[in-house]
């Protein structure tokens, strides 16, 4: 027990154990006690929330001893026999890897065997949206007319790719994302047993990074004892920063303050600074997100008083004279910059200037385009608006009483909830390239029929995009995004760019439309040049 990993030697015994699904085990015990089992149960919900850990905990309460709550007795040979997978009466197969019909097929022919040693003979199929059309129709007809004394369980994270055949003959249960609270109770409980000394703001910032997934942060917490806290040292916030590559607080912070108080040569002065010392600059970017996304909680009254501690009197004052759409312009922008590639630094510069500055566009007036002379007095002439720091700001005065007028194009809501898409893949990379890199190339969707359709500008990026989607994690990180962002399941269609005849004068017309009933006489064949694919299966 003791070389295991945490997310293993932690993993959940009984129903109690299991982290922030109460809602979900105590349905379950209650089941227990009565006696009122289903045939078929389905867990769906984000990836190490606890959906494998309680099934196999289902499992040892359908046929071990049980406690008067509705516990199965963790001490019994059934449940040890179930930990130590060595229970004759358990089936567990990943699907990712056994997805064909024959696998199934396999599987099913052993379902008319009845249990050996048990009550029920109990099957957990995970990853279960990975099978095949064709093995979820052979496992229909098993659901369909189960055979006594057999319990089937379903894991998935993806659970709007089952077929409803599938989920109207299971018992759903939906997993929660556990909160960052749940993440850092468990984890003070492991250092605690574990001897592991570590600072507070630590494990908050395992917590953050692990986006509710229990297992992640275990092994996180893992990780970061073996490189920095053998010996009973105390794993320092600096450490865990430097080894998640979120960058120094302090800089961040400094950075994100100059940004919001608009001081743009303070700001690229420090980013300089510390791409002349070589310091990493993506881990500064990564450290700048949080940073802002703290910002936007602040700003909104979600962070705790006691999380606020470690932010300066002055930064909360800045947040407070800022809107939460500021701030939401501010890491939009910075979402979409690449810090990976040779002109990162640049790339880095630019989205300072965005975010302080904003797209203004200019606007001329026209009295300006109606005059024949180059006077450099002119009524509406352009005015120049000079910042504090230096930056120019173009504005037109286009008015009579001769006032700035600042013509600033608002998103619209379409635009909003595709940024939004955008910001949340931006740490999708699972073969070559960034999902968000290449999602920032297509133009704003609307949505149609339950269908989003999404048309990229060039038909290269919709090839990278295609390669990225046949990996099922890259199209599932999108899906959710756009389910999450739109507030409903929609289908994806992908389009190809359409190629536009700018040809106006009618001449050119004309001759193009001879040319084209020529080669038509010759046997050619008109070709449209937009398709579209579904990427849904």
């Amino acid at each position: 027990m003791d070389n295991q990993v945490f997310y293993r030697k932690w993993r959940p015994f009984d129903f109690d154990n299991v982290v922030g699904q109460n809602h979900i085990t105590s349905t379950l015990k209650r089941a227990i006690l009565l006696e009122r089992i289903a045939h078929a149960y389905l867990f769906t919900g984000p990836r190490g929330v606890g959906k494998t850990s309680t099934a196999r905990i289902l499992a040892k309460a359908l046929n071990s001893e049980i406690n008067d709550d509705g516990n199965p007795v963790i001490e019994s040979e059934t449940s040890l026999a179930i930990d130590e997978g060595r229970y004759l009466d358990l089936v567990e197969i990943d699907a990712a890897s056994n997805r064909r019909i024959d696998d199934v097929r396999e599987l099913l022919d052993s379902v008319q065997i009845q249990p050996t040693l048990g009550k029920y003979k109990i099957y957990i199929i995970d990853e279960v949206h990975m099978l095949t059309p064709e093995a979820f129709n052979a496992l229909l007809k098993t659901l369909e007319e189960p055979p006594p004394n057999i319990v089937f369980i379903l894991a998935t994270t993806d659970s709007h790719k089952i077929p409803d055949t599938i989920k109207s003959r299971c018992q759903r249960f939906d997993f929660r994302r556990l909160s960052d609270d749940d993440v850092i109770d468990r984890l003070i409980e492991i250092c605690d047993s574990e001897n592991i000394e570590t600072e507070q703001e630590v494990l908050e910032i395992i917590a953050r990074i692990s986006w509710g997934s229990l297992r992640d942060a275990e092994s996180l917490l893992e990780q970061l004892h073996i490189s920095y806290g053998g010996n009973n040292n105390e794993i320092k916030e600096e450490q865990a920063r430097e080894f998640l590559g979120l960058g120094d607080f302090e800089i961040c912070l400094n950075l994100a303050f100059c940004i919001i108080n608009k001081k743009s040569s303070e700001a690229l002065k420090l980013i300089n600074s510390e791409y002349n010392k070589g310091t990493n600059l993506n881990s500064i970017y990564q450290g700048l997100l949080e940073t802002l996304r703290s910002s936007l909680l602040i700003k909104a009254g979600i962070l705790e008083q006691e999380n606020l501690e470690k932010y300066s009197d002055e930064f909360r004052s800045s947040i407070s004279k800022i809107s939460l759409e500021k701030i939401l312009e501010i890491l939009t922008i910075f979402s979409k910059i690449k810090i990976d590639e040779s002109e990162k630094l640049l790339n880095f510069e630019i989205a300072i200037i965005d975010s302080i500055v904003g797209k203004q566009t200019v606007y001329e007036s026209k009295a300006q385009h109606q005059t024949t002379d180059n006077k450099p007095e002119q009524t509406n002439a352009q005015n120049k608006i000079l910042t504090e720091d230096g930056i120019q700001e173009k504005y037109v005065n286009n008015s009579s009483d001769s006032k700035v007028n600042n013509f600033r194009k608002e998103k619209s809501k379409d635009e909003i909830k595709w940024d939004d898409v955008i910001y949340q893949t931006r740490r999708t990379k699972n073969k070559q390239f960034n999902i968000s890199a290449l999602l920032r190339n297509v133009e704003t969707p609307i949505v149609t029929d339950n269908k989003i359709k999404l048309k990229f500008k060039s038909n290269a990026i919709k090839k990278h995009f295609m390669d990225e989607m046949e990996d099922p994690r890259s199209k599932n990180a999108l899906k959710l995004a756009i389910n999450k962002s739109y507030g409903s399941e929609l289908d994806l269609q992908i389009s190809s760019p359409k190629e536009e005849n700018n040809k106006t004068d009618h001449a050119q017309q004309k001759e193009t439309s001879s040319s084209i009933k020529k080669a038509l006489s010759m046997g050619a064949k008109i070709i449209n040049n937009e398709t579209s694919e579904d990427i849904n299966e």
